[in-house]
């Protein structure tokens, strides 16, 4: 476990522990094309099952990039089985506060179960979209509506980040990303499943923060699984969120399926 302290760290220290793309295994420009050329083409009207399991997935980008269209590559796999996908689009900053972008991914995953009325849910999230997912599993309405929530290399005490450049157009201070961060909120009722991942190719403080989350939710009554993928880095762990064969995929498929021990 890291015993970084980013209170008494430099800032440049705390920057590169929350700088993913320095510990990835292949360049981010490489990725983000990935990421877009995998999800051109897929049909987003295609994905909108009405009854049907459903996989609901928040985009990362540290709050300030990405967005949904750049977020449908495990749309084809969802199609094969037979299961709904919706990817969340929300107001990137610093056009919207991070609690305006938690607001509006509450709303949106309200909506689309609303909508859709599926039989099981899974809501996702990768990075920023961890802490997003994390924090609309908060909402009571929510959490009871899903079945498990797969949380990937996410960020859940955001006060580190106010060291950072990352911040710039977050305008967080110590106080604001308190009130953010689910790592420091009242506990919750959670009957839903967990599952927590990150990649051994991360920063020690994204596996941290993981592990300590997942300690964290552990006491809210939620059935947390914590772990630590040795082939998998923070961009290209999401390529497994419906993939058999791999830890996240098979755990998403058996509760979006309702065949988990």
């Amino acid at each position: 476990m890291s015993d970084f302290d980013w209170r008494t760290a430099t800032p440049e220290e705390v920057d590169y522990q929350y700088s993913p793309s320095q510990f990835a295994q292949r360049p981010i420009a490489e990725y983000l094309e990935e990421y877009s050329s995998r999800s051109k083409g897929v049909d987003v009207a295609s994905l909108r099952l009405k009854n049907a399991p459903l996989l609901i997935f928040i985009h990362g980008g540290y709050w300030q990039s990405l967005s949904a269209a750049d977020s449908l590559h495990n749309g084809p796999i969802a199609m094969q089985e037979g299961i709904a996908f919706h990817a969340v689009d929300y107001t990137l900053a610093p056009d919207a506060t991070v609690p305006q972008i938690i607001a509006e991914c509450i709303a949106d995953v309200k909506k689309t179960i609303a909508e859709l009325e599926p039989t099981r849910v899974v809501l996702a999230g990768s990075s920023a979209g961890a802490h997003l997912a994390a924090m609309c599993a908060r909402d009571q309405d929510i959490s009871s509506r899903i079945d498990g929530i797969s949380l990937l290399s996410g960020v859940y005490d955001l006060r580190p980040l106010i060291r950072t450049p990352t911040n710039e157009p977050l305008y967080l201070t110590e106080k604001t990303a308190s009130e953010v961060s689910p790592q420091l909120l009242p506990p919750i009722t959670a009957s839903f499943a967990a599952l927590l991942a990150v990649g051994r190719h991360e920063p020690p403080e994204f596996i941290r923060q993981n592990a300590e989350y997942a300690e964290r939710i552990a006491r809210d009554n939620a059935n947390v699984v914590s772990v630590v993928l040795e082939d998998r880095d923070h961009f290209d762990l999401p390529y497994d969120l419906l993939q058999r064969g791999t830890q996240v995929g098979d755990w998403c498929l058996n509760i979006l399926k309702g065949t988990e021990k």
